[in-house]
């Protein structure tokens, strides 16, 4: 009896077993357009007793008792986890740098903003303007276009100091948005903090907390686009033998600084005045505000290469200066400083045409020891001075202006530098002219002491420099696009091997809702026998 007994047992556990798998499986087909969600599974254990008694007789079978439903888990590969973020990482670094250049292009490209017929820009179009009229000032003589000359002279600096100040106002745009993405990993690393104590109260509980665990890994794929980040999952002992999960997140640059540890997290900042942008990693606290090590620092600044990430790409745009950068800042923070540009590279650029252009004019315009009217500074660091340095600030592209004498009419482009020439010379007026044509030094060196460009510096034209300024940002372009493609290819085949697995299928989850049916019309089934051997062996 106790046998036919025990088989009715194992019909109801099949019953309920099957009953949980239509439960899972109709969860799963209600969840394939939730965002985040994992697909889940019913985990199921064979029941048998392993317990003999004295009267066992050896020459019965033993038979299974039925099945155990163990619980709910959801399938998720932590490796493919880990890949995939790491492919976020990758993209979120290419994808930063391609906006901060796309923005850079939107000023110093000059495709489409010129008025010729050849579309050269606004102030190519001007340096050709100024060197047309000096080119008739060679063959008609300086009178009637000295004037023409310097508004041809001073439209060219408004342009150039119009495309330095977009640079500056595009530098504060670019610090705001690095404090912005700073905010937002602060928010998602609390927020992670908070799930984390959540899913440790519901193991506590019993609970599998599935969908607070969904949340949870959003979390940090939203995080790994920022930085790059380890995630590793530990068994935390309660005591007496009671385990909980532990989640930590260290950054995965290979300094394995910690951001979450369990139920403590840090958050991250800078110093507003620093203007190399240092990130500040901050102690670990929990949610009280209580240090995970009293011993521990306020916060550490993170080096310059242990972010990644679209992070640590909004910090290059703002900070990265190519061959403008100091041999210092390439042995001490980063050996690749010298290829990587951001703002400060074509804005030392800029200068460093502007500044060259003013150095070669006003040697011309002026003679030693020779008193012919109108030599002179014909270009100068302000509109108020006939300076090339203010304040120890020499010209750059935001300063230079047509001086003060040359506005005010003291000042004048000198046609000879022989005071005993006939009225007719033009001979210097030549050499401005050739000026177009003459291949300038354009040295780092000059603007910052010690650039490690200092040794192969650029040599051109003016039209040169200024042609590579904006070739050398296409190039920067073209290649971090190719990048950027070649990212996004490999972060979707990750990310479509990890939804094949992780993500809901209805084919599969058709054939599950047939599997579990036909089971429960079986076990049904079953007790229905059972319940008729019964009757049978009852009315013997």
């Amino acid at each position: 009896m106790s046998s036919t007994f025990g088989s009715f047992g194992v019909a109801r556990l099949g019953i309920y077993a099957a009953q949980k798998g239509l439960d899972v499986t109709g969860n799963n087909i209600t969840n394939i357009n939730t965002p985040g969600y994992t697909r889940q599974r019913l985990d199921q254990v064979s029941l048998i007793s392993s317990v003999s008694d004295k009267y066992f007789n050896q020459n019965m079978t033993r038979v299974g008792q039925g099945v155990l439903t163990t619980g709910v888990s959801q399938l998720r590969d932590p490796g493919l986890d880990l890949i995939y973020r790491e492919a976020q990482a990758d993209l979120g670094a290419a994808g930063g740098k391609l906006e901060g250049l796309g923005s850079l292009a939107s000023i110093l490209d000059e495709v489409g903003k010129g008025d010729g017929e050849q579309d050269d820009g606004v102030i190519l179009s001007q340096l050709n303007d100024l060197r047309d009229l000096i080119s008739k000032a060679v063959t008609n003589g300086i009178q009637g276009y000295d004037s023409l000359i310097r508004e041809s002279a001073s439209a060219l600096c408004t342009y150039l100091n119009s495309t330095a100040k977009k640079l500056e106002n595009l530098q504060g745009t670019y610090e705001t948005y690095l404090d912005q993405d700073i905010q937002k990993v602060n928010d998602i690393l609390k927020n992670i903090q908070d799930l984390n104590t959540s899913i440790r109260d519901a193991d506590i509980r019993g609970d599998d907390a599935l969908e607070l665990r969904d949340s949870r890994n959003m979390l940090l794929d939203e995080l790994s686009q920022y930085i790059d980040i380890d995630v590793k999952y530990t068994m935390e002992d309660l005591g007496a033998g009671f385990m909980v999960e532990k989640l930590t997140v260290t950054l995965g640059t290979g300094n394995q600084n910690t951001l979450i540890d369990g139920e403590y997290a840090t958050k991250i900042g800078r110093d507003p005045a620093d203007t190399n942008y240092n990130i500040q990693l901050y102690a670990l606290k929990d949610a009280d505000g209580n240090k995970k090590d009293e011993k521990a620092d306020e916060f550490v600044t993170l080096k310059d290469n242990d972010l990644y990430g679209s992070l640590q790409a909004r910090r290059e745009i703002l900070t990265e200066s190519g061959e403008y950068a100091t041999q210092e800042t390439v042995n001490r923070v980063d050996k690749n400083a010298a290829v990587k540009r951001g703002i400060p590279y074509y804005r030392n650029a800029l200068d460093s045409l502007a500044r060259e252009l003013a150095k070669e004019m006003n040697k011309l315009n002026n003679v030693n020891d020779v008193d012919i009217p109108g030599k002179g500074n014909l270009f100068s660091a302000g509109s108020d001075t006939n300076e090339t340095s203010v304040n120890g600030q020499g010209i750059t592209a935001a300063n230079i202006s047509v001086s003060k004498g040359w506005r005010e009419g003291s000042i004048s482009m000198i046609p000879s530098r022989d005071p005993g020439a006939s009225s007719g010379d033009t001979s210097n007026l030549a050499a401005f002219l050739s000026l177009f044509e003459k291949t300038v030094e354009f040295n780092p060196n000059d603007l910052v002491t010690g650039a490690v460009g200092k040794d192969s510096p650029y040599k051109g034209t003016f039209e040169d420099m200024l042609l590579h300024i904006q070739s050398t940002l296409a190039e920067d372009q073209m290649s971090t696009s190719s990048v950027y493609n070649n990212y996004a290819i490999t972060a979707n085949e990750i990310y479509t091997d990890r939804d094949s697995l992780s993500g809901v299928d209805l084919n599969d989850e058709a054939t599950n809702l047939m599997v579990y049916q036909k089971a429960y019309t079986a076990a049904c089934r079953l007790m229905t026998t059972l319940d008729e051997a019964l009757d049978s062996l009852m009315a013997m």
